[in-house]
């Protein structure tokens, strides 16, 4: 197992943790890596051996472009060697790196206080869904090696919401068949899982083991927000959820992989959900 935290220049806490004798960091912001607040925390970072990159968008714009592996506007990014997502490898050399999977619409909009998409063009279908993942994911995979990139390439799972744009890349059947023919292993995010298990009205371990422990290498641990009946993907500490505490340990017991990435993708009480994780796997 190893142990790291998604990295916020914003958040003091972060920083802080980064002392913590940590594996890994992990940037999700391109617009981090260029940013003159990173370069004045560069003595820090380069405190932590390895990096990891978690690619939400795709450029460094303070608006920048959302990462859809069925869009137009995401292949033609991704087939551009001179686009911000591969400059950003030459900046941080990741020894892994992880995309979401995309979602069921080419346009797609943001609205709730969790910032989750909607539909804006139409509902595409299941088999157009996957080819198109499939196809993106292969084409990352492409370039990546040709600029000598050995790291692993993980995609990410969702969290459901019945808006249009999460149809089928939710379900753990989906994401297990888009693991299988791309070669890429699963990040299984603890606050998506849970929404998405629920909504299916489905048992967390069962979701898990459909999806498949084996593929699983790297972890975000976070939990969602239960509020008036609704979820919300809003990341708050792993602690605040039994379901997220016992996905976390079924995955650690059963997961084959001994380089397991567990990332702190919360930035409330980082320093504390840190320990409490060495404490109980005696890390």
């Amino acid at each position: 197992m190893k142990i790291g935290i998604t990295y916020n220049p914003y958040k003091k806490e972060v920083e802080q943790a980064i002392t913590e004798n940590l594996d890994n960091l992990d940037f999700i912001e391109l617009k981090h890596l260029e940013s003159n607040l990173l370069h004045s925390k560069l003595k820090i970072i380069d405190k932590i051996p390895r990096k990891s990159m978690h690619v939400q968008y795709l450029s460094k714009q303070e608006k920048p472009t959302t990462l859809n592996l069925v869009s137009d506007e995401t292949k033609e990014i991704i087939s551009d060697k001179n686009s911000d997502i591969y400059k950003a490898f030459d900046i941080l050399d990741p020894f892994i790196t992880s995309f979401h999977t995309g979602f069921s619409s080419k346009e797609i909009g943001t609205e709730g206080i969790d910032n989750h998409n909607y539909a804006v063009s139409e509902i595409l279908p299941e088999k157009e869904v996957f080819r198109s993942i499939i196809e993106s994911m292969k084409l990352i995979s492409k370039m990546l090696r040709k600029k000598g990139y050995k790291g692993k390439i993980l995609i990410e799972n969702l969290d459901y919401h019945p808006t249009g744009a999460y149809e089928y890349l939710c379900e753990p059947s989906f994401i297990s068949r888009i693991a299988k023919n791309t070669n890429c292993g699963v990040l299984l995010d603890l606050a998506h899982t849970i929404i998405s298990a629920h909504r299916f009205d489905m048992d967390v371990f069962d979701f898990v083991e459909k999806i498949g422990v084996d593929v699983i290498y790297e972890i975000h641990v976070n939990s969602p927000l239960y509020k008036n009946g609704e979820w919300y993907d809003i990341n708050e500490p792993f602690y605040f959820s039994d379901e997220a505490k016992g996905i976390l340990e079924y995955v650690l017991d059963k997961s084959p992989n001994k380089e397991l990435v567990i990332t702190i993708e919360c930035d409330k009480d980082v320093i504390k959900q840190i320990e409490m994780i060495r404490k109980e796997r005696g890390y």
